[in-house]
């Protein structure tokens, strides 16, 4: 598991952007937040923990944890 903060989040498109202790920034689809947050709850800089997989487009993130 990796570690990082959300560095935008658009509740309206349904994505946003962790930037990474390590490496680039990783797109996510509002998809892979946790059941328990509402999606306007999501503030940039929240610290959140994720896995990623690779996809066509590049890096994507996953399993999305709020610490």
């Amino acid at each position: 598991m990796e570690k990082g903060y959300i560095n935008h989040f658009d509740f309206l498109k349904g994505y946003g952007f962790i930037r990474r202790d390590k490496g680039r920034d990783l797109i996510f689809s509002s998809d892979e937040l946790p059941e328990s947050h509402s999606l306007i709850e999501i503030p940039k800089g929240l610290k959140v923990e994720f896995e990623t997989i690779k996809t066509k487009k590049g890096l994507r993130a996953i399993k999305i944890s709020i610490l």
